[in-house]
C-alpha cells in the first residue's frame, strides 16, 4: 500500500468520536496523521503542511441535514486554513452521515471548482459515514469488513493515479532512507552508554569532516549546518540503496497524450535541477555573477562574435541587446567549504535568451559550453561560457558592478569543472601525416 508513512494524512471531523475508529485503524497500520476538529481557535494560523490523503466530513456543524450555503460557509475556512494554495498533488475523500447527490455537486463541482479551484485534489473518492461509524461514534458491526474495503478503494485510486502513486512511493522510501541513516550513524550499542555525549562527537566529527580545518573558525550555526551537509551524503547514499534495492509492485510505463510537450514546465524544473537562488556568500563555489562595468563590455562582446556562427550578424545585434554579462566561480567545493581559497577562479560567460537551434548556432568547440535551457526571473535562459576566459582574483565582493545572480548546482558546477580540465589538459597528438 503507498499510503503515506511521513505524516502527510489529515482528518476533518468535528466530533473526535465519529473519527476515532478511523485513528485507531491508521495508527495500527503505522500511518501519522493530524486531527482537526474544524474549531477556528485550534486551525493553523498559516496552512504549511502538505497533505497527500485527506478525509474530511463534510458536516462540520453536527449530526443534521443543513442547506448547501450553510454547510459550505463551515467548510470554506476550514479547508483554507487546511489546505496551503501549493499543497498539491493530495486525493479527498469526503463523506457525511446522509450522503446524497448534492454532496457530489457541493464539493466537486461548486467548491472545488470555484472558491477552492487553487486547491484542487487530483481524484475524489466518496463514502458514507453511517457505513463504519454508528451515532453514537461507535464502529458497525462489520466496521473491519468495510474499512478495510475502504482502504482497498483509496489504494486502487492511487494505483490508477500511476504517477502520483510512484511519487508517494518514493517519499515513503525518502522517510525510511532518513530514519536508516540515523540509525546507522546514532544506534549502535555503544553510543547508547552515553548517547548525548557520543551524539555530540559524531556531529562535531561529520561537521569537522565536511568544513576541514575552517570548521574550527565557524560559529555554532555554521558548525551545525556543516554536519547537516556531511548528513546529506549518508542520506544520499542511503536513498540510492533503498531505491536499488526495492520493488515497484505493478509498474506501468507513463503515457503522456499526444504529442503533449511543455516547454515551459521542462524549462521551470530545470531551474531547479541546474540552480539555486542562494547568492550568499558570493565567494562560493557555483556563484553566478553578473558585470555591469563599460569597461568589460568590448571583451563579453568579442567572446560572442568570435564564438556564433552569424553571417549577417542579426543575430548578434538581437543576442547582445538582452545577454547578461556573467563570471562564474569554479573554484573546488571543499576549498570554499574549508576557508582554502587563495585566488577564487572564475570563467567569463554570458547568460542568453534560449531560443530555437541555440547549440547550433555556435561554434561546436571543447573550450564552449552551453548549459541546458532553464527558467530565471521569469525568462528561458542558457548559460554560455568560455573556457579561454578562465582567470583567477584575490578577492571577489558586492561592489556597484557586481551582482550574484544564483549559484549553479553542484552537478552542473561538476560538469563545468570536468570540461574545463579537459580543455586545460589537451596533450594533442604528434604524428607525421602522409599527404
Amino acid at each position: 500500500m503507498n499510503l503515506p508513512i511521513n505524516g502527510r494524512v489529515a482528518i476533518i471531523d468535528d466530533q473526535i468520536n465519529h473519527a476515532e475508529p478511523l485513528m485507531k485503524i491508521l495508527s495500527q497500520r503505522q500511518i501519522p496523521f493530524t486531527y482537526f476538529s474544524g474549531e477556528y481557535d485550534f486551525l493553523p494560523t498559516e496552512a504549511q503542511n502538505d497533505f497527500r490523503i485527506l478525509f474530511l466530513d463534510i458536516n462540520l456543524i453536527d449530526n443534521g441535514e443543513h442547506k448547501d450555503a450553510v454547510i459550505k460557509s463551515k467548510l470554506l475556512p476550514v479547508l483554507k486554513s487546511i489546505i496551503a494554495k501549493d499543497n498539491y498533488p493530495y486525493i479527498l475523500i469526503y463523506w457525511s452521515r446522509h450522503q446524497n447527490r448534492r454532496d457530489k455537486n457541493l464539493i466537486e463541482k461548486q467548491i472545488f471548482q470555484n472558491e477552492l479551484k487553487d486547491r484542487k485534489p487530483i481524484a475524489f473518492l466518496s463514502a458514507i459515514k453511517s457505513d463504519y461509524f454508528k451515532l453514537d461514534g461507535t464502529a458497525t458491526d462489520d466496521f473491519g469488513e468495510k474499512i478495510n474495503h475502504l482502504f482497498e478503494t483509496i489504494n486502487t485510486l492511487i494505483s490508477n493515479h500511476h504517477a502520483f502513486g510512484y511519487l508517494l512511493n518514493w517519499e515513503n522510501k525518502v522517510h525510511i532512507s532518513a530514519d536508516k541513516s540515523l540509525e546507522e550513524l546514532f544506534s549502535s550499542n555503544v553510543l547508547h552508554l552515553d548517547w548525548s555525549n557520543n551524539a555530540n562527537y559524531i556531529i562535531n566529527s561529520l561537521g569537522l569532516s565536511f568544513a576541514g580545518k575552517y570548521y574550527s573558525s565557524q560559529n555554532a550555526e555554521e558548525k551545525i549546518k556543516s554536519s547537516y551537509n556531511a548528513l546529506n551524503i549518508v542520506f544520499t547514499d542511503a536513498l540510492e540503496n533503498t531505491i536499488n534495492k526495492s520493488n515497484v509492485h505493478n509498474a506501468k510505463k507513463l503515457k503522456v497524450a499526444g504529442s503533449h510537450k511543455n516547454l515551459a514546465t521542462v524549462n521551470n524544473i530545470n531551474k531547479k535541477l541546474l540552480v539555486s537562488d542562494e547568492t550568499e556568500p558570493m565567494g562560493y563555489s557555483g556563484s553566478v555573477i553578473e558585470i555591469s562595468h563599460s569597461k568589460y563590455a568590448k571583451d563579453f562582446e568579442n567572446m560572442l562574435n568570435v564564438n556564433l556562427n552569424d553571417t549577417g550578424k542579426k543575430k548578434t545585434a538581437d543576442i547582445i541587446k538582452t545577454y547578461r554579462k556573467i563570471w562564474i566561480n569554479v573554484t573546488p567545493l571543499c576549498d570554499s567549504v574549508q576557508g582554502k581559497v587563495i585566488f577564487h577562479r572564475l570563467i567569463r560567460g554570458l547568460l542568453v535568451l534560449s531560443f530555437k537551434d541555440i547549440k547550433k548556432s555556435f561554434n561546436n568547440s571543447e573550450a564552449f559550453f552551453i548549459s541546458p535551457s532553464f527558467t530565471y526571473e521569469n525568462k528561458d535562459y542558457v548559460l554560455i561560457l568560455d573556457f579561454r576566459q578562465f582567470f583567477t582574483v584575490d578577492q571577489i565582493g558586492k561592489s556597484r558592478y557586481r551582482k550574484p545572480l544564483f549559484r549553479v548546482r553542484q552537478q552542473l558546477l561538476s560538469e563545468i569543472q570536468s570540461k574545463l580540465s579537459r580543455h586545460i589538459s589537451r596533450q594533442g597528438v604528434l604524428f607525421l601525416e602522409n599527404k
